[in-house]
């Protein structure tokens, strides 16, 4: 008999939903064939049968949230006996990873102050997530607020350690709310309540910790874009597959970092580590949340190359189905907000990159050029970076040498 667990897709991974299986019970499965197709934070995957033998049972339902290497199902061949006592499956789940009961930090510690088992708490979301709210009432007291819509996070309990009890919810419900009610802000209308979960979560969590634990400094320079405009019209003419301006400042960047080792070092622990590779990240916003694939090698690459390796990666990211290794390995990043006509930004560092270069939109300005006055086309390079890496000259010099090559677009492509 085989089983099939949850599997483990990268080292973050903590759950994972079971979006739909692909085979039916009864069905012959073969080792590596697609079973089922699974959702992560940060992917939507099909995972592989970890055997070859006939789906003898369903554990999990679709759309089952679940620890990682839960036992799903089981392979084996017809008639063999597979284990169905939810008792047994938990005992066998638990023998193969201790796993822990997901919750908050603060239901985890009200639970160990009243003495309760986190596993005979029901979560009060959909999430599965025990919450406060859930440890802190008696079943009859959160029964009676699901009926009445009453929702506990307004109530103070007067119970032991402040447990809500039935008196509290009644009081609630009759408007005596003077001790039993925090403040209400009545003022507002809430009109959806979601959890934050998958790329959202992962990405908030991320960017905090990014803005949090690093000295980041911002720095901007103006770029003349007037030329590289005018080239890159020249060079998309008969082509099926256009160039972007995002696929020059790919390359541009590209290059400037593989000339410049102090851009591709980053803090690991108590050392600085250089990089040999000018691997760039750009970032790509999805529905619920930012990716960053990487393109590995990005100043050996043509424009063309670039390009479709651009395109491809952004459409994996915006459908789901880009891979852990294909938005991993970055040695720095670029983020072009030029298509939503951002005038300047503060882009945050992918850690544990030194910095991460931002381009604005495009403006008309007039400047006076060899006593005449032009129209120029002009964004802004807006560079955040790490001060415990790099200073402002470092940053100044990386900036020059992107906004010599796009000004001088010809140099991109010798």
């Amino acid at each position: 008999m085989v089983e099939i667990f949850m599997p483990k897709a990268g080292m973050d991974m903590k759950e994972g939903t079971l979006v739909r299986w692909l085979k039916e019970v009864g069905d012959r499965v073969q080792k590596d064939e697609p079973i089922m197709e699974i959702e992560t934070d940060k992917i939507t995957m099909e995972a592989e049968s970890p055997g070859e033998g006939i789906l003898l049972h369903k554990i999990v339902e679709e759309g089952s949230v679940v620890p990682v290497l839960s036992i799903l199902g089981y392979l084996g061949e017809k008639g063999e006996a597979v284990p169905t006592d939810p008792a047994t499956i938990e005992n066998l789940t638990e023998a193969s990873l201790a796993i822990d009961i997901p919750a908050t930090p603060y239901a985890k510690k009200m639970a160990s102050i009243n003495g309760l088992d986190l596993k005979d708490i029901a979560p009060g979301g959909q999430d599965g997530i025990v919450r406060a709210a859930d440890v802190m009432a008696t079943p009859l007291a959160k029964r009676i607020a699901n009926e009445n819509r009453i929702d506990t996070k307004k109530i103070i309990g007067t119970g032991h350690h402040g447990k809500i009890v039935k008196s509290d919810v009644l009081s609630a419900m009759s408007g005596d709310s003077s001790e039993t009610m925090a403040t209400d802000d009545s003022y507002r209308t809430e009109i959806e309540r979601t959890p934050i979960k998958g790329v959202r979560k992962v990405v908030g969590k991320r960017m905090y910790e990014s803005y949090s634990q690093v000295p980041t400094v911002m720095q901007s320079m103006k770029v003349d874009m007037t030329a590289l405009i005018e080239f890159r019209k020249q060079i998309n003419e008969g082509r099926k597959e256009k160039i972007s301006l995002n696929d020059f400042i790919i390359k541009a960047t590209a290059i400037a970092v593989k000339e410049m080792p102090h851009v591709r070092s980053m803090i690991e622990g108590e050392e600085l580590v250089t990089y040999a590779e000018a691997n760039i990240g750009f970032a790509v916003a999805v529905t619920d949340g930012l990716y960053v694939p990487v393109i590995k090698n990005a100043d050996m690459l043509s424009l063309g190359e670039i390009s479709r390796q651009a395109k491809d990666l952004a459409d994996k990211a915006r459908n789901g189905t880009i891979r852990p290794d294909e938005y991993s390995g970055g040695t720095f990043s670029v983020s072009n907000m030029g298509m939503f006509d951002v005038y300047t930004f503060n882009p945050i560092i992918n850690q544990p990159e030194s910095g991460i270069l931002g381009i604005t939109g495009i403006e008309e300005v007039l400047r006076m050029i060899d006593g005449k006055v032009t129209v120029c086309k002009e964004a802004v390079l807006c560079m955040s970076y790490d001060h415990r890496v790099m200073d402002g000259v470092g940053s100044a010099k990386l900036k020059r040498r992107v906004k010599g090559l796009l000004e001088n677009p010809i140099e991109i492509l010798v």
